[in-house]
């Protein structure tokens, strides 16, 4: 059976221009830079199989130089597009260069040298290597990124460079006319199986290469989605223990407190009933012991309101939020320690508004592991102060909390703050972590450095409230 070889041009040419319009319309939801490079390069290949399909009716400079330039400068548009998958883009610069250059050898061959199995051959070559290419790089994108249609792609272009190759050499032998629209048989199935092969599956599977890509990152998003989801969840549990351990380890400290109070509420009793039974009662007496019963049983709830305000589980509550009396208040929950250990607190207050937006429970953890960290810091040293400044810089609110120890040693300087990095023989080294991950939550930053004349110094910058009117 023979083709007639101009209307199989024709036919193909249709075929690249539909195609890559249809492409693009099923890309609409995946359109990119390179997915128009390649739509636009099939374009503009499709026009150039078009003018050689009506050869015999153009002038000899459409169907020849111009149809070739069109055709060359489609298929390195489409080499751009899969460069750009790679993220190696090629300059359009240096396309153009190439057309032209092309394009120049090409005409020398036809019109200095008038040639025609040099002029064919030299412009089947630059289809067959350039399709070779684009068979590399389709290859390359199914390693990089494990696209099963970029394979294909490949696969398709090997194809086609292999028959282009063939059909040079066919012509070099003198079994086939050096000319693209020559009739005969062997020239009429290469041309055929070849256009379809690049025309159809070679689009169809460009297509699906994009979408199997664009599921891929879907299905990547999705599950980086849920391990951040998951992270975050996991995140607030392991917080949610670490004040709870904290609170394991300061019991003592906080049974010493309570008793405290309670041991008054219980001696005024006594002093009450005494007063009671009294001929007559001590009624003032009475009324001064039962205003100490109140001072001691308000001592007391404000010091389970603490405890029970920082132990539970934090929703992500945020609120407007005082530095300057989150400082104060999470000192009280060391009450105990502070005596025992003889630690001294200054305070150095910023007369601006120190107020932030944040979860006032995650923030005194923070808080609290900044003063417990610089209590056991100074457990060897002779003067035990703890530097407290809070102050508004620029758009941050600063809180700062130096100790007088001996610093961060060199070995740890650098990881400081890391999950399970610790200078403590019974630390899990997750106080700090924990406490940098709220800050970064809440888009802060907590650091910890050594300070100028000794002793060790954390800071934490958090965004100030904004004043809503």
């Amino acid at each position: 059976m023979m083709f007639h070889i101009p209307t199989a041009f024709l036919v193909l040419g249709f075929l690249y221009i539909i195609l890559p319009v249809t492409a693009w319309a099923v890309l609409s939801d995946q359109r990119s830079k390179a997915a128009m490079l390649w739509c636009s390069g099939g374009e503009l290949f499709g026009v150039g199989v078009l003018l050689v399909g009506l050869r015999i009716s153009l002038p000899v400079w459409v169907s020849y130089p111009l149809a070739n330039s069109m055709m060359w400068a489609g298929i390195l548009m489409q080499v751009m597009a899969l460069r750009g998958v790679l993220a190696q883009p090629l300059a359009a610069m240096r396309s153009a260069i190439l057309v032209l250059l092309a394009l120049c050898i090409f005409e020398f061959f036809r019109v200095v040298l008038e040639d025609a199995i040099l002029r064919f051959s030299w412009s089947v070559l630059i289809f067959t290597v350039v399709f070779l290419y684009i068979a590399y790089l389709s290859y390359r994108i199914w390693l990089t990124h494990q696209l099963k249609s970029a394979r294909w792609l490949a696969l398709v272009y090997f194809i086609v460079a292999i028959a282009m190759l063939i059909r040079v050499q066919t012509a070099l032998a003198g079994l086939t006319v050096p000319d693209a629209v020559e009739q005969g048989v062997g020239s009429s199935v290469l041309t055929i199986v070849s256009g379809l092969l690049i025309s159809i599956f070679g689009n169809f599977a460009f297509i699906g290469m994009f979408l199997e890509r664009a599921t891929k990152r879907g299905i990547k998003a999705t599950a980086q989605r849920v391990r951040q989801e998951e992270s975050t969840r996991l995140g607030e549990q392991v917080a949610q223990l670490e004040r709870q351990r904290t609170l394991g380890v300061m019991s003592y400290s906080f049974a010493h407190e309570f008793s405290q109070p309670l041991t008054a509420i219980l001696m005024d009793a006594h002093v009450i009933k005494a007063c009671l039974g009294a001929d007559p009662p001590n009624v003032k007496k009475i009324g001064e012991t039962i205003e100490d019963v109140e001072r001691n049983v308000s001592r007391t709830v404000k010091l389970i309101e603490r405890i029970r305000n920082f132990i539970r589980p934090t929703q992500g509550e945020f609120e407007s939020v005082d530095m300057k009396v989150l400082a104060r208040d999470v000192e009280q929950l060391l009450l105990h320690d502070i005596k025992v250990e003889k630690i001294k607190f200054e305070w150095d207050f910023d007369s601006d508004d120190c107020k932030v937006y944040g979860d006032k429970v995650q923030l005194s953890q923070i808080v609290l592991n900044l003063y417990r960290n610089a209590i056991q810091a100074m457990a060897n040293s002779d003067e035990r102060k703890i530097f407290v400044s809070v102050s508004q810089e620029d758009q941050s609110v600063v809180l700062q909390v130096r100790d007088t120890g001996p610093g961060l040693a060199d070995s740890v300087k650098d990881s400081i703050g890391q999950p399970f990095v610790t200078t403590k023989k019974d630390g899990l080294g997750v106080g700090l972590s924990i406490s940098r991950t709220i800050a970064e939550r809440h888009t802060g930053r907590l650091t910890m450095t050594n300070a100028v004349g000794g002793g060790a110094i954390a800071e934490l910058k958090l965004p100030v409230a904004k004043r809503h009117a």
